[in-house]
């Protein structure tokens, strides 16, 4: 699928390495967040479950003291922190469910823009990636270093880890004119 893009060993693995670092470490401030998306489009059987959240930019403006450690992971992308229009990062514990269960499918916000989603860490708790009949049309399992580019316009989620402890990903919105 083409508009669909997944690179692997993207990020240099010291920067990881200082930002898991970081992100694990007691005082890093996460925020609870009770859902990880509203079920907008009514999707049956979906696991929805928290998350933690750590927001960097919202509504365009910078929303974090850490705004660094984005401009770390910049470094190894094609992306202007000037055409970002929200950045997080997202913490997603273990829980039990079954391996095909995901959280609400959605869609992060209704203009047009590209999606940036880099793995922290190697995990389990994939994303999946639906067209427009609620049809899954890929899924992408957390791998350390994986950048996963797609348009803002399809509907996608994440799956918590069963696995592993937890799985960690910046998710980046961005004017789709900086990236090529």
């Amino acid at each position: 699928m083409n508009d669909v893009l997944i690179y692997d060993d993207v990020i240099n693995h010291d920067t990881l390495e200082k930002i898991n670092n970081l992100f694990l470490n007691d005082d890093f401030p996460w925020f609870f967040a009770e859902t990880t998306a509203q079920n907008e489009f009514n999707f049956k059987d979906t696991f929805e479950h928290f998350q933690f959240v750590h927001w960097f930019i919202r509504e365009s403006k910078i929303n974090s003291q850490y705004i660094n450690v984005l401009e770390d992971i910049l470094k190894d992308l094609p992306i202007r922190l000037d055409n970002i229009i929200r950045a997080k990062v997202n913490f997603l514990p273990q829980v039990m469910h079954d391996k095909d269960e995901f959280n609400n499918p959605h869609i992060d916000m209704y203009q047009k823009h590209k999606i940036c989603i880099v793995y922290l860490n190697d995990s389990d708790g994939d994303t999946f990636i639906f067209n427009d009949d609620k049809k899954i049309i890929q899924r992408v399992s957390p791998k350390k270093g994986r950048v996963l580019i797609m348009d803002g316009s399809f509907i996608h989620t994440s799956s918590h880890p069963i696995k592993s402890k937890y799985r960690i990903i910046f998710n980046i919105n961005f004017q789709s004119s900086s990236f090529s």
